[in-house]
């Protein structure tokens, strides 16, 4: 007699798109947080910093109800009576720093609702995209407590301290439209293939030259978390590192033949940092001489 498996799929998984990793929240219906969830998608973000074949990382969720709906409240009656609520916080700080160190660009995008932790795993990547029907909010407050994910760090990084505040002490969910007014998300995609919408920006992202893409995402953050004199000495730093790369004369050759360049295929050789590595952080972790591999 055949036995059929009733075993439910991991909440979280990754396959690759030729050099894009599609990182899949599939924790049905409303694809919360749990623990479980929450540490499938540290050990994935974690190990992309090993993944040579890699330039991009699109983080998605099945299905169009929720891109995730936040924590699972059923957790937190264990929580209370457990007292850990401060290893609950830094798990969620690990992974919103395993998601901004992964070492590539990453994307994210929502079709449904992104509340609570669901919003701020979006946060942690460097592009949100949504779909029209997309709403997001920050209701912890509502239940007695706080974003404890990076909400409160990241937010006011991305939308300025008073829209951050003004999320968090509502609590009310804000509709697509107005989340790209405020920079919230980068753009809003069609409702039809909002994952192929994304997987196209991630290709896009994936089409650039490393070095440059490793540059940009460092020094922008350094601008935002650091004094303007530090920005500036490490953007002349990684200026200098970028224009050894062989990336650099593949632009050039290509500007010369009216071309479009070639990126992927680029053996960007691994310089030693221009500075002292703690003046200028070496972002070349983030770039390989490893062509992409098909899958």
């Amino acid at each position: 007699m055949a036995h059929t498996s009733t075993q439910s799929p991991a909440p979280a998984g990754m396959t690759l798109d030729d050099d894009v990793a599609i990182v899949t929240i599939q924790n049905p219906p409303l694809n919360l947080l749990d623990n479980e969830t929450k540490e499938l998608l540290l050990d994935i973000f974690r190990s992309l910093r090993r993944h040579d074949d890699v330039r991009a990382v699109l983080l998605h969720a099945s299905g169009a109800k929720a891109f995730s709906a936040g924590a699972d409240i059923t957790e937190f009656p264990q929580r209370i009576a457990d007292d850990n609520a401060l290893e609950v916080a830094r798990n969620g700080h690990r992974l919103i720093t395993a998601i901004r160190e992964c070492g590539h660009p990453t994307v994210s995008v929502a079709d449904g609702v992104a509340f609570g932790a669901g919003l701020e795993v979006m946060l942690a990547t460097d592009f949100r995209l949504a779909t029209a029907r997309a709403t997001f909010a920050l209701p912890e407050v509502t239940r007695g407590v706080f974003p404890g994910n990076g909400g409160t760090q990241l937010l006011p990084r991305i939308v300025g301290s008073a829209r951050a505040l003004d999320l968090m002490l509502s609590g009310s969910p804000i509709d697509a439209s107005e989340a790209l007014r405020i920079g919230l998300i980068t753009r809003i995609v069609a409702a039809e293939e909002p994952t192929e919408a994304a997987l196209r920006f991630a290709r896009r992202l994936a089409g650039l030259p490393a070095p440059a893409v490793a540059s940009i995402r460092a020094l922008v953050r350094t601008a935002v978390e650091e004094p303007l004199e530090s920005g500036l000495s490490k953007e002349a730093g990684l200026f200098a590192q970028v224009f050894r790369t062989d990336e650099v004369l593949e632009g050039v050759e290509a500007f010369g033949d009216k071309r479009a360049p070639d990126f992927r295929h680029v053996a960007t050789e691994r310089h030693p940092p221009v500075f002292d590595s703690a003046e200028v952080p070496d972002v070349f972790v983030e770039t390989s001489s490893t062509p992409p591999s098909t899958h």
